[in-house]
């Protein structure tokens, strides 16, 4: 129960009564208010029921999640009350007092971000709508009809907001995001009893995610799941039953990687402010445009931030490849060396992995590494929105 225990360690003692009451049971809060003062939360937690136990954990998991730098961007960018945000001191109590105080609100932050970290990976699809229309011309009608579509009301529940995303120029776009939470297929959960050191098997039915966002300006649609073979057929029931037109939209192609321009040995521009303390080019692949034939060059692995794949080619003297139209750039890898946080004894480091036309490795990164990694990759002008 990691989640569990750092909340209950950094999160304050009033907050982690009030989130014990959230738990929606009575006795939780006669427990609560039989306990003398000095009682910890850690010794009411102890005292809830099985259900009660997991829907604290629940609690805990959601504040856990958002304490990191991702969850904090998107929680600073929609808390209503900032002032009273900000002096909450540290990403814990922050986080646990939105979920308190702006419920709403930190259900929203959950939406957007997983849509937004889907848009870094391969679990959406873009289509292009072929008519003109502004808005959602029946919200409750496109509520009802997916609500029945997945399931009916008993396992489903669908949800409606407009929201701002930042675009790579400096802008925001509005968007309206509907978000759809439909129970999944049952599974069987195992854990070891406290009381007794047996194995437990518990029944659960883990809830879907299905996040469709819809830009009027740009008359485009972004389906998000993890099936492939569903989003085509989603995005068609979108438009129909949310937008009235019958037309099937165009499905867009995926955004293109311009490795082209690593060629020219191109600034890559970072601050230390955004976490990141070096950056070089460590691999680059060329392939002949008319044999194919294919050439690759590697830094050396332990000093790809001291010497780049132009300082290696220089010294081969095959800078050749970079020059004309002869060769182009099919795959290329990015060192990042990310600037050391207080407690670590090193600095992280990863790679990002480009292949054209628009294969990556962002998907095997953490969260916060492919959050700042792709908005790195637009400010450099390798890919776009």
């Amino acid at each position: 129960m990691p989640h569990v225990k750092r909340v209950l360690k950094y999160v304050r003692d009033d907050y982690c009564r009030k989130l014990l009451k959230l738990t929606g049971v009575t006795r939780a809060q006669r427990i609560i208010a039989q306990e003398p003062e000095i009682s910890t939360t850690v010794n009411l937690y102890e005292k809830l029921d099985k259900r009660q136990r997991q829907d604290f954990k629940d609690l805990a998991r959601r504040i856990d999640q958002m304490t990191d730098e991702v969850g904090q961007e998107f929680l600073t960018r929609l808390v209503k009350n900032r002032a009273e945000y900000q002096a909450q001191g540290d990403p814990y109590n922050q986080a646990a007092w939105v979920l308190l105080h702006e419920q709403s609100i930190f259900a929203q932050a959950e939406s957007e971000r997983f849509a937004d970290e889907a848009r870094l990976t391969a679990k959406w699809d873009s289509f292009r709508v072929l008519s003109n229309v502004d808005q959602l011309p029946d919200i409750e009608g496109l509520k009802e009809y997916l609500t029945q579509h997945f399931g009916g009301d008993d396992e489903v529940l669908v949800e409606l907001f407009e929201r701002e995303r930042p675009c790579i120029d400096g802008t925001t776009e509005t968007l309206q995001q509907v978000m759809v939470y439909r129970e999944g297929v049952p599974s069987l959960l195992k854990e070891v009893s406290k009381e007794k050191k047996v194995l437990r098997e518990t029944m659960v039915s883990p809830a879907r995610e299905y996040a469709f966002l819809w830009n009027p300006k740009k008359r485009e649609l972004e389906v998000v799941t993890r099936k492939k073979q569903e989003r085509e057929q989603l995005a068609q029931l979108f438009t129909s039953k949310g937008l009235g037109i019958e037309q099937a939209p165009e499905k867009l192609e995926r955004r293109l990687l311009t490795l082209g321009i690593l060629k020219t040995k191109p600034v890559l521009p970072f601050t230390r402010e955004e976490g990141i303390e070096q950056v070089s080019v460590s691999y680059l692949k060329f392939k002949s445009t008319r044999t194919k034939a294919a050439y690759t060059v590697h830094s050396p692995a332990r000093k790809a931030h001291e010497k780049d794949v132009y300082r290696v080619m220089q010294e081969d003297e095959v800078e050749n490849f970079r020059n004309g139209d002869q060769y182009s750039v099919a795959e290329a890898s990015i060192a990042v060396r990310f600037r050391k946080k207080e407690g670590q004894s090193r600095a992280n480091s990863t790679t990002i992995i480009l292949k054209d036309p628009c294969t990556s490795n962002l998907q095997d990164l953490t969260e916060r590494e492919r959050y700042l990694s792709w908005n790195k990759l637009k400010e450099w002008g390798l890919t776009h929105d």
